[in-house]
């Protein structure tokens, strides 16, 4: 869950929601993530547990001198890539936390808040500075070890976020805006859903989950065989889903309380909400809690990344943990850099990982399990935790035949073909 729930959660899900239905858009989402994002999710699982290896280790060792080892470098590829500008925008949520901590947005206008965003995007040697900061704290935690260090992380982050998304929801919703902003968000407006809301769907069911690019293989890697990879899933699939909708009740209220653009996408958190906070009653802890728990958001993604790569060198190459997360962090940090300097790479970053690289790794896992393995090789990895018939049949059916058909629409949309 700590690798699902990301930065995308907090503002990405709930912008789009209000830009395609409203509480149609979450029903049609919910829809996706059980048709596409569940089943891709138990294909990774099954093949990381059936391996206990990395990406690369596990396609290798199942079907040993084909082109499928080509999936598991592509996933490496991603998590790396993706690691590089994720880190930065990471930075930017440890910048905001330092200027809620001294109180930055106390008494500033609509235009003093959007010049303190712009000012730090025009000076790269702070937002490296923050990167450096973020990759240190990615490459620590991944440097512990999966008990040590995956695992402890996220037992605290994570129930520290939904705790601080819980009440910063009751809050916000104590607003005057509350109602406006959760009609904004919950109202069904079915006419504006059509054949991009649902491609909208489909690709943030895919992206919000961690999919396609071999890090729910390397988590499954760590299962134990009592693990029942269904109802991992189907938790982790909920929980992803349970941050989004609390940060739309918390982003939305106070975006309509102050009337901000509930529209602005990434910059309604850097640029809008901190107007809001700074005019709220105790709105310096407001402002405070909700950086801090993007920031938890941020790292418990990153560290799952970081891990994918680290797993490669720690299985097949020998290295020991400690060099693996700080060799290959450092690696990702000066490949952070431009990104840092200049949004042009970002966004060039951005586009090369969610319109290529993690659809055709989503499309290639899915078609490896459906087809190259066989149904012996399925049912084996399933017998251990007495899974149905029923449910094992309805399973297959989906990695086989729905799951591939949709991963196909996402790319050619991502890529202006369809």
């Amino acid at each position: 869950m700590g690798s699902a729930v990301g930065l995308g959660n907090v503002w990405r899900y709930p912008y789009i929601t209000g830009q395609y239905g409203g509480a149609a858009f979450i029903l049609l989402y919910i829809g996706c993530v059980l048709a596409v994002g569940v089943p891709l999710m138990i294909a990774e699982f099954l093949i990381g547990r059936k391996t206990q290896l990395n990406p690369v280790g596990a396609f290798r060792k199942l079907r040993p001198g084909s082109p499928w080892v080509v999936t598991g470098w592509l996933g490496i590829v991603s998590a790396f890539t993706i690691l590089s500008y994720y880190a930065v925008v990471g930075g930017w949520v440890l910048h905001y936390v330092y200027l809620s901590l001294i109180n930055s947005f106390a008494g500033k206008s609509t235009e003093q808040v959007t010049d303190i965003f712009i000012s730090m995007n025009v000076n790269p040697d702070l937002q490296i500075f923050w990167l450096a900061i973020f990759m240190f704290v990615t490459i620590v935690i991944v440097s512990k070890g999966v008990s040590g260090g995956l695992e402890a992380g996220n037992k605290i982050m994570m129930p520290l976020l939904f705790a601080l998304l819980i009440v910063l929801s009751i809050y916000a919703l104590q607003t005057s805006g509350a109602a406006s902003g959760l009609e904004f968000l919950l109202r069904p407006q079915w006419q504006k859903i059509g054949p991009t809301a649902v491609l909208e769907a489909l690709g943030q069911a895919l992206f919000s989950l961690s999919l396609g690019m071999g890090t729910m293989i390397t988590y499954g890697s760590y299962l134990s065989r009592r693990s029942n990879l269904v109802s991992s899933t189907f938790f982790i699939a909920a929980g992803d889903t349970l941050v989004a909708v609390l940060a739309g009740f918390v982003v939305f209220p106070l975006a309509f309380s102050f009337g901000l653009e509930p529209g602005a996408g990434p910059g309604l958190i850097f640029r809008t909400l901190p107007i809001a906070f700074a005019q709220l009653p105790g709105g310096y802890w407001v402002a405070l809690g909700f950086f801090i728990l993007l920031s938890f958001a941020a790292i418990t993604s990153s560290i799952s990344l970081l891990e994918v790569a680290s797993a490669y060198f720690i299985d097949e190459q020998g290295w020991s943990r400690s060099r693996a997360g700080w060799t290959l962090g450092s690696a990702i940090f000066l490949l952070g850099i431009p990104s840092a300097i200049g949004e042009q790479f970002l966004g060039v970053m951005d586009a090369l990982s969610t319109n290529y690289l993690l659809p055709i790794g989503a499309l290639l896992i899915a078609v490896f399990t459906g087809w190259a393995l066989t149904h012996n090789e399925r049912i084996d990895e399933f017998s251990a935790n007495d899974v149905t018939a029923v449910r094992l049949a309805v399973w297959s059916f989906l990695i086989r035949f729905v799951t591939p058909v949709a991963l196909i629409l996402i790319f050619l949309h991502q890529v202006r073909l369809f």
